[in-house]
């Protein structure tokens, strides 16, 4: 499997304008080249996904920047530009065969720029450069620099990893430069049979974890809830403020996207210190095998707050899947809709009750996630073929996944 591993540059003055300078017109590249095919795609001539076309304009109209980047790494880009589109153009085949949710829009390769500024960016082919990593240092091979990194690279270290593309960034809000390493590694899973859980993402609970043992995980969202809103008011303050005329518009662009990049970060770091403490937990436990309810059936009208998107579920369910795979457990996406109102044990449609809890008409309560992700590890089992005998009695853990930690029950004194 790809992995990643993502290091902070340190450059000196001189490597960061030769940068800057490379990702200006690598950006440029693919802004050009994605203007270019867009206008193939909405004339109606077709999508064109093969990197061969752009590759052959090196030494015409792309020839300032075919010299500055080099041919290896010129022909990544072009790889990259037609990775994107044939991406889009398997998007539309699967909308066109009803593989796709209504309110899934394909759209094609939109262009590296914000507030009309271009976004550099470098692409550098997996035989151009070298990463030393007792040195921490960075060697790109058609520029002949040295650049110096800080942090220690996680999958590069593992034996027989393959190092393939690299990409630099600017973070805009820090102000650094970022190299991300994409690695091959091979990934084991567990050979052993143990048993298997279902997960339920969600709003209030976050995440639902029901195993065969009779262990259910229940990771709460109300931190991340609450930090959702925070920012959003945040991000409400400084907008009136833009509509002064009497102040810095330019020092209030630049708080309202350290704010935006804030709570994107903040977000981010609580599904992956959540993902991080259930992998752990079901791997103790030893479970081989999970499937992960994906939402279907939101309505694209139905977006907003108090409903179901305050924060992507694909990015979510993304984090919990690789998170998973990287401690040797498989994970499998089932469809989650109508989980809630079924019941797990009778297969019947179940009343919702106050603070979580459903009721089956045959006279037992459950709680509304756990249920769900019960009935999430029975279609996962069904789909595998397998037999499917849920727990008599389910033990339910109560977790709430901060930015820094997960915090756990305290443990009431004897």
């Amino acid at each position: 499997m790809w992995r990643c591993d993502t290091v902070k540059l340190l450059p000196t003055p001189e490597q960061e304008e030769l940068l800057r300078r490379v990702g200006d017109a690598t950006a440029r590249l693919i802004n050009m080249e994605n203007y270019r095919r867009r206008r193939l795609f909405f004339e109606g001539r077709g999508i064109d996904k093969s990197w061969q076309s752009a590759w052959e304009r090196r030494r015409t109209e792309y020839v300032e920047v075919y010299r500055l980047l080099g041919s290896r790494n010129f022909h990544e880009v072009c790889r990259v530009v037609g990775e994107a589109w044939r991406s889009f153009a398997e998007l539309l085949k699967a909308r066109r065969e009803g593989r796709l949710e209504p309110w899934q829009e394909p759209r094609p390769p939109g262009y590296r720029k914000r507030e009309g500024q271009r976004l550099p960016i470098v692409i550098v082919r997996f035989d151009n450069y070298r990463v030393d990593l007792e040195r921490r240092v960075l060697h790109l091979g058609y520029w002949n620099i040295e650049l110096r990194f800080a942090g220690k690279p996680r999958w590069l270290t593992r034996p027989n990893a393959k190092q393939g593309r690299l990409i630099l960034t600017y973070d805009e809000v820090k102000r650094r430069w970022y190299a991300r390493v994409s690695v091959e590694v091979l990934l084991q899973t567990s050979s052993t049979p143990g048993p298997k859980a279902g997960i339920d993402p969600g709003r209030e609970i976050l995440a639902a974890v029901a195993a065969e043992d009779g262990t259910a995980l229940l990771y709460r969202g109300g931190v991340l809830k609450s930090e959702y809103f925070y920012f959003e008011r945040r991000v409400s303050e400084v907008e009136r403020a833009l509509n002064l005329e009497e102040v810095d518009q330019e020092v209030l662009r630049e708080k309202r996207r350290w704010l935006f990049d804030m709570r994107k970060r903040r977000m981010e770091q609580i599904f992956a210190n959540m993902a991080a403490h259930m992998a752990r937990e079901l791997a103790r436990r030893g479970v081989g095998v999970v499937f992960l309810g994906y939402p279907r059936g939101i309505a694209h009208d139905h977006v907003g707050k108090g409903n179901t998107n305050l924060w992507s579920y694909k990015k979510l369910i993304t984090r919990l899947a690789t998170t998973l795979e990287n401690h040797g457990i498989a994970a499998f996406a089932v469809a989650e809709d109508g989980t809630s109102m079924t019941c797990a044990r009778h297969g019947c449609e179940v009343a919702r009750r106050p603070r979580g809890l459903v009721w089956c008409p045959h006279g037992h309560v459950a709680h509304s996630d756990v249920n769900a992700a019960l009935n999430i590890l029975l279609r996962g089992l069904s789909a595998l073929g397998l037999a499917a005998e849920l727990p008599g009695r389910v033990k339910v853990y109560s977790y709430t996944p901060t930015p820094s930690r997960v915090v756990e029950p305290k443990k009431k004194r004897p």
